[in-house]
């Protein structure tokens, strides 16, 4: 399997649930040891999970990556859906190029081409 961002090969990996830091290591353990809640939020027609972490820090990105106008940070539209109520690590798959977890990279792709959509509704 690819990546469906930059078409790298993707490598089997241990993750926790946060779609955005999920991957690394320190994660993991902090899983295990219920240092961190996790959330379900919805945000353009795509479901993603959060720690509380990147919850709080989800506005850091800056709107053109995801397929939004280039400007300032603006106040992303997360609606909370529910809380993972048994979080566990599994498996998944993680590209080294992108530095992410397919499941983030999914949702990525998916909101890049939902966002061009509503910018472009010609297109």
């Amino acid at each position: 399997m690819h990546c469906p961002i930059c078409s790298s090969h993707l490598d089997s990996l241990k993750v926790a649930p946060c779609f955005d830091c999920g991957h690394d290591p320190s994660e993991l353990d902090e899983c295990e040891k219920g240092e961190h809640e996790y959330h379900v939020f919805s945000i353009w027609g795509q479901e993603i999970v959060l720690c509380d972490f990147c919850d709080a820090d989800f506005g850091s990105y800056y709107p053109d990556y995801f397929g939004l106008p280039a400007g300032p940070l603006p106040d992303y539209p997360l609606e909370l859906l529910r809380k993972v109520e048994t979080p566990t690590n599994a498996e998944d798959l993680h590209c080294t190029k992108c530095r992410h977890r397919l499941a983030f990279l999914d949702f990525l792709y998916k909101a890049r081409a939902n966002n061009f959509k509503i910018i472009n509704p010609a297109a």
